[in-house]
């Protein structure tokens, strides 16, 4: 079960992406040896951390496992931070992250702003205490804009963080790619038979390069759709791709079809919809009509009790 469990965890971080009410635009995942604290205690010994910072939102979600559950009264205190990396470690300001006793039910977020500690700070939510993995997630316009690249989890004694239990990292905390699609150019009706040309515009406004991406239309009676045979190159981090795409309304079309292309670029996955509108003798011409599409952005849904690690979901952007 802790493996399970432990799994759900990494897979948590690593899969976070765009989304406003659960998006990542930077996630870090690591083991830490079990066995290797400074205290024999299994509630004082870190095995695993995840963590994942929505830069522009300012949210964070941080995790820490341990080898087994707290002791009830004999708690520690346990951090988990993402600063900017140094030559001693991840122990650069800013940093942004979670403090609790692992016993407890409450977390606080912090944000420190130099070596003196100054800064706002504030209630966080906390899933798991008197557990082996205990979560932490906030949502603050105070803690986006920071420029942080690694993560530090530690656990200490309460009352005097010289005594160190166990610590896992740094880790690099590494961006993310993102994917949004839109359908544009099909606002004239279609003529059925005749070839019209539409533009898929792929965007990727995370904070790492997409891997090739895939495209695929979905079925609708009468419709035909020709789209390139070969993956497109990956889209570098703040890039943008236009794609031609060949469309068809044939006899058997509805007057009003769906278009439904899917862009799939490893675990990011990014969906558009338009209307297409067929041309008939009792309505020639048709007039013009804006562009009937929908932008569909893949989003990462928490799951926070550690059973699932989560799941990936299309919503409207």
């Amino acid at each position: 079960m802790h493996r399970f469990i432990r799994m759900s965890l990494i897979a948590l971080a690593a899969a976070l992406v765009a989304a406003p009410a659960a998006r990542a635009d930077f996630a870090a995942t690591a083991h830490d040896p079990a066995g290797d604290a400074a205290d024999a205690s299994p509630g004082r010994d870190i095995t695993a951390i995840a963590f994942a910072y929505d830069r522009r939102g300012g949210r964070l979600f941080g995790a820490v496992q341990l080898r087994g559950t707290p002791q009830e009264g004999a708690g520690a205190l346990v951090t988990v931070f993402a600063g900017t990396g140094l030559a001693s470690g991840c122990a650069g300001f800013p940093a942004v992250g979670f403090g609790s006793v692992t016993d407890e039910t409450g977390a606080r977020w912090l944000r420190l702003d130099d070596a003196a500690g100054s800064g706002p700070r504030g209630v966080a939510l906390k899933s798991g205490s008197l557990s082996s993995v205990q979560e932490f997630e906030v949502t603050d316009p105070q803690l986006a804009g920071r420029r942080v690249n690694c993560v530090v989890a530690t656990l200490t004694a309460l009352g005097d963080a010289s005594v160190v239990y166990d610590r896992a990292g740094p880790v690099p905390l590494a961006g993310l790619p993102e994917l949004t699609a839109r359908i544009r150019g099909t606002a004239r009706p279609f003529t059925a038979g005749r070839r019209h040309r539409v533009t898929l515009t792929l965007t990727n406004p995370g904070d790492a390069p997409t891997r090739p991406v895939r495209l695929k239309a979905a079925r609708a009676r009468g419709l035909t759709v020709a789209l390139p045979r070969r993956p497109l190159a990956p889209i570098p981090a703040g890039g943008r791709r236009t794609v031609p795409v060949t469309v068809t309304l044939g006899r058997r079309a509805r007057l009003r079809t769906d278009l439904q292309l899917t862009a799939t670029a490893g675990s990011v996955v990014a969906r558009a919809l338009a209307t297409l509108h067929l041309d008939t003798p009792s309505r020639p011409g048709g007039g013009d009509r804006p562009d009937d599409s929908t932008q569909l952005c893949n989003r990462w849904q928490p799951d926070l009790s550690g059973e699932t690690g989560g799941s990936l979901i299309l919503v409207p952007c």
